[in-house]
């Protein structure tokens, strides 16, 4: 199976790390909204994209980037519905602008993590996308709720795991800030990938091993040595 390299961009890292990055991935996450993404960035991202074959997808999140949404204590299913109709259009109009369009949607930050700790959120998610963009698939976390949603209704998806963040011994992500929560080491990052395309599990907190399938790999721009990063995951799941 083939297995797309993905990675977070136009939340602030530079254009030459932004070039680099689109030379090594499938898809690109664009951000779209309140963490980050004015419309000069999204443009330019999603013209570099087109010019390197990859993927444009919306990344809509919380207001806070700096805290990757962490601040976020409620949200509402319809506020949700809200950001999404808001940011995701936003993406839409700049990438038509330069003759692009949104290929692919994956939340940031909190209200990824939130979609998977609440059902209502969830089932939201999966609603805004069933209406407003039939077809175009939804990047959510391997193994959880979104995932479980989205599947029950048929809304294509895109399973992700993470290269270079840790997890927890029951497969769930390390809140940043956690010891281990972020993978600084780049060949161990590609050793990890490796053993998972071969063997199917993903190395895990406690000396566990996760039997995941999974049609992408995440990579984000503001981890440390992202662009090597990207290149030993794209050594390790093969050619673009």
């Amino acid at each position: 199976m083939k297995v797309l390299l993905n990675c977070d961009l136009g939340e602030g890292e530079s254009a030459e790390v932004t070039t680099a990055l689109l030379q090594l991935v499938d898809l690109a996450n664009v951000a779209c909204g309140g963490h980050a993404g004015d419309e000069a960035t999204m443009r330019r991202v999603v013209r570099e994209a087109l010019g390197f074959g990859v993927q444009t997808g919306a990344h809509p999140g919380w207001p806070d980037r700096e805290n990757f949404g962490r601040t976020v204590v409620e949200v509402s299913a319809g506020e949700l519905t809200q950001l999404l109709e808001e940011q995701v259009r936003a993406l839409q109009r700049a990438a038509a602008v330069e003759g692009g369009r949104v290929g692919h949607v994956k939340l940031h930050g909190a209200l990824y993590h939130l979609c998977d700790e609440r059902t209502d959120l969830a089932e939201a998610c999966v609603d805004w996308m069933e209406l407003e963009l039939e077809g175009v698939p939804l990047v959510v976390g391997a193994g959880g709720l979104l995932h479980a949603v989205g599947e029950a209704r048929g809304v294509p998806l895109l399973r992700e795991i993470f290269a270079e963040r840790g997890y927890a011994a029951e497969a769930r992500l390390l809140p940043r800030g956690e010891a281990g929560a972020l993978i600084d080491d780049p060949l161990r990052v590609a050793g990890r990938i490796r053993d998972w395309q071969t063997s199917g599990y993903l190395e895990v907190g406690g000396g566990k091993k996760w039997l995941v399938e999974a049609e992408t790999v995440c990579v984000h721009a503001d981890s440390p040595q992202s662009v090597a990063m990207a290149r030993v995951v794209r050594a390790a799941i093969g050619a673009a």
